[in-house]
């Protein structure tokens, strides 16, 4: 038998997602995948948040012990509520085989206690409630005399007037009381549940959709080590019990499903016969919509940031504020040129960026972008620069998506069944992909383009990475180019 470990909320939390999940994180959390660089920044914004949390309660006392040091953390805890302490922050306590460290926890009125987890997200998600259930069954075993349990969130409708933050606007505190107590029965047999689990063998649990949900797990690299080149997780939208059924039949690659398989939907059926032909496949119609765009054609890339405490007045917690444009411009004759944007103070990018793009794409000819979020960005910019709306919104009405014809007209074995143009460029592109950038995509840009705006980089280092952002954004837009080119090529217009 294996010695059960301690629980904590999180670890709780992991046995909800998945048994499996908690009983490595437990026993062999050497199987982890490596954080990357954006699940850190995850991290660190939640921490940031939580501390700016605590100045929502004022007059709090911190627990200061580490999380090595859960059992001193309980006794400081103890000691500070029973010197009449009105607010703790990191409060411990044990109960049933569970420690837990409470975000936030504020004496009233009566003399009891409110509970209050705080969460990074901008709304109240399921998960939350059985992580504050958790909390408030291990708290109210230990004697704690709760009244009520609560939620502290950003506020998605906050806008940001400059200076410091008004806490009062940038959170949302939710009351989870009712939730909370409807959970709160369900918890000790979910813990023996666990306790036993974690006593036995590793349990086998099929890969499926809990794999992501609620978060992606960290060992889902260890789980989905079977899995051959072009594995059946592949097919887009797979529903678990098919999933099963592939797997228990030995069907684990997309080149052993038969195409005549009763489950598969028009769409995975699609991608199993392109995997298993090994060619492009070009479906009428491609040569209408190419044929459609007018020269010179535009093809645009934003990046933007998304922090979650919000930098510039008028914006909002996680809202998308564009910093970085590229465009490569091709005209009918075949040439090409480039012209590019990227914002480097820190001062509201929005106003300098809106009037380079609308001088760059004053003049006719479709705009091509790789997905419909460049509307959704020029749609924000009419409305935050009214001044330059026209210009806007004539852009927006010349944007061609060209992520939607490939998804619609296009396939290739290497796609593996989706249209991503870090997929797509290398299938159909022979000698230019991402490979060997600094920065490899776009969440990884917009933690760049923070750390060096708005973080402490010495100078060099800025200009650095200044230069590997608008390498990385070049590469989106002349990754547009030579796919258009390519697909032109193919259906006889080029």
């Amino acid at each position: 038998m294996v010695q059960v470990p301690g629980l904590s909320k999180s670890r709780f939390q992991a046995g909800l997602q998945c048994p499996k999940r908690l009983w490595l994180e437990c026993h062999a959390p050497e199987l982890a995948d490596p954080t990357s660089e954006v699940q850190q920044a995850l991290f660190d914004t939640g921490h940031r948040v939580g501390e700016l949390a605590r100045d929502r309660f004022p007059g709090g006392v911190l627990v200061g012990e580490d999380h090595t040091q859960g059992r001193a953390a309980c006794r400081t805890t103890e000691r500070l509520i029973r010197e009449g302490a009105p607010c703790l922050y990191e409060a411990a306590f044990e109960h049933d085989g569970v420690l837990v460290r409470v975000d936030v926890l504020r004496r009233n009125e009566a003399g009891q206690w409110d509970l209050i987890e705080v969460k990074s997200s901008n709304s109240l998600q399921p998960e939350h409630t059985s992580d504050a259930a958790v909390q408030a069954y291990v708290a109210g075993g230990a004697g704690l005399p709760l009244s009520g349990t609560y939620l502290l969130h950003l506020n998605r409708d906050c806008v940001y007037p400059g200076g410091s933050y008004d806490l009062e606007e940038l959170f949302t505190l939710e009351d989870l009381s009712g939730l909370v107590e409807e959970y709160l029965p369900a918890i000790p047999g979910l813990l023996r549940q666990m306790k036993v689990m974690l006593a036995g063998d590793c349990p086998e649990v099929r890969i499926g959709r809990h794999c992501e949900n609620p978060h992606r797990c960290q060992f889902r690299g260890y789980c989905r080590g079977f899995l051959p080149e072009y594995p059946v997780t592949d097919l887009p939208r797979l529903a678990d019990e098919v999933l099963a059924e592939f797997l228990e039949q030995g069907i684990c690659s997309v080149l052993d499903v038969p195409l005549s398989h009763p489950r598969l939907t028009p769409s995975q059926r699609r991608v199993c016969a392109d995997i298993q032909g090994g060619r492009l496949r070009v479906e009428p119609g491609l040569t209408a919509e190419l044929a459609g765009l007018r020269f010179p054609v535009y093809f645009l890339d934003f990046e933007t940031i998304m922090p979650a405490l919000p930098l510039y007045v008028g914006t909002g917690p996680y809202q998308g504020v564009p910093v970085q444009w590229s465009c490569h411009i091709l005209q009918a004759d075949g040439t090409l040129e480039h012209h590019e944007f990227l914002h480097r103070e820190r001062t509201d990018p929005r106003p300098s960026l809106t009037e380079s793009l609308a001088a760059t794409l004053g003049g006719p000819g479709s705009v091509v972008s790789y997905s419909d979020y460049e509307g959704r960005i020029l749609e924000g910019l009419a409305q935050s620069q009214p001044q330059w709306a026209a210009e806007m919104a004539d852009i927006r009405s010349r944007l061609f998506d060209l992520r939607e014809v490939v998804g619609r007209y296009v396939g290739h074995p290497d796609l593996h069944g989706r249209t991503s143009l870090k997929l797509v460029l290398p299938a159909l592109v022979e000698g230019l992909s991402y490979q060997g950038l600094a920065v490899p995509d776009g969440e990884v840009a917009m933690l760049r383009y923070q750390e060096a705006v708005w973080g402490e980089l010495p100078q060099a280092e800025r200009e650095a990475v200044f230069q590997d952002l608008l390498a990385y954004c070049a590469t989106d837009t002349l990754g547009m180019v030579e796919i258009y080119r390519r697909l032109a090529f193919e259906v006889g217009l080029a």
